[in-house]
């Protein structure tokens, strides 16, 4: 049984945890995770009877696929809908390009973007934990927002939703070179990276060799070693990787060539 916890005293070890309309007591003897129970997780229950056997923290990763999950299907229900309301809608010849504009993107594209956009919105692409204890997630399209707001350059945060948008080129323009909008996905999952690198190779060489320029160059250390690659940034990558070569054989080789 799912739950959350809406109550704990780290002094005594108890708390308290809302699941199926009840407020359940636990002790700390009850938690079965490696990291102290804290307000708002959410927590997986075992029961012996009415009462708390075993609390099981249920990891972020299993929540945000749970989430993507979801989407998708929602996704998928309104685009249904919607494709059917715009071929109610729309005069034949019109539906009939717009349709065989999709048609031609091919359902392992589709696919793959899907997965892309799924990936950026939702999953952990990079975790900061300098002290070990769990830290901050940041999705591709939250980690490049952050950034920016706080004026440095880590992704950009145009770029994802660029890269998001940019399967609907090739539908409405019908030129090869249409295709090369299939680059970007890769290049917004490869820019944080190269953003990171370039900048702690700007602070490791602005002050030279003195003492302060290697202190400088120790902290930029220890802050990437706090970085952590989460899944979010493999689906990207990797879905970017298959997108990019679908759009590089389209520009080659054009499917009505």
């Amino acid at each position: 049984m799912r739950g959350k916890i809406i109550h704990y005293n780290g002094n005594d070890g108890r708390g308290l945890i809302a699941a199926d309309n009840r407020q359940l007591p636990f002790e700390i003897a009850h938690w079965r995770s490696d990291t102290a129970p804290t307000v708002n997780l959410v927590v997986e229950i075992s029961l012996d009877g009415d009462a708390v056997d075993a609390v099981t923290r249920v990891p972020d990763d299993v929540l945000l696929k749970e989430k993507a999950s979801q989407l998708a299907s929602k996704l998928g229900t309104a685009g249904g809908a919607a494709l059917q309301s715009i071929r109610e809608a729309a005069p034949p010849h019109a539906t009939a390009t717009a349709v065989g504009g999709w048609q031609q993107l091919g359902k392992p594209l589709l696919i793959a973007h899907g997965a892309f956009v799924a990936s950026a919105l939702l999953l952990p692409f990079l975790t900061v934990d300098p002290l070990g204890l769990g830290g901050k997630s940041f999705s591709l399209v939250g980690l490049s927002e952050a950034s920016e707001a706080m004026g440095a350059s880590v992704g950009g945060a145009l770029w994802p939703w660029l890269a998001i948008l940019s399967i609907a080129l090739p539908v409405f323009w019908r030129n090869r070179f249409a295709w090369l909008a299939l680059l970007l996905p890769l290049f917004a999952a490869v820019k944080p990276a190269i953003d990171l690198a370039l900048a702690a190779a700007r602070a490791s060489s602005a002050m030279g060799n003195s003492f302060e320029a290697k202190l400088q160059a120790r902290i930029v250390e220890q802050l990437i070693e706090a970085l952590h690659v989460g899944i979010g940034a493999w689906v990207c990558v990797l879905a970017g990787l298959f997108i990019a070569a679908i759009g590089l054989k389209r520009v080659l080789l054009p499917p009505n060539a």
